[in-house]
């Protein structure tokens, strides 16, 4: 979890937190879907995890939507 002495914000993603999302991200005047899930949130950043292992810290500044990402939620067909 991020910690940045703050502990007087709202946790707006909460109700994403675990699930399989898609995150669009704005990268040099860019847009970018990010699939993801997010593991963590601090005042100013998302810690996301795109598999196992593999996590980092975004900035919740660079975010300009969420959704729930439908192709994760799918189940396999053999």
């Amino acid at each position: 979890m991020i910690t940045d002495g703050r502990r007087d914000f709202s946790p707006a993603y909460t109700a994403w937190l675990r699930k399989p999302v898609v995150l669009l991200l704005v990268i040099r005047q860019c847009h970018v879907p990010v699939p993801c899930r997010i593991v963590g949130e601090s005042a100013t950043a998302l810690r996301v995890r795109f598999r196992p292992g593999w996590e980092m810290d975004l900035r919740k500044e660079l975010i300009l939507a969420v959704e729930e990402d439908g192709v994760m939620l799918e189940p396999r067909v053999n």
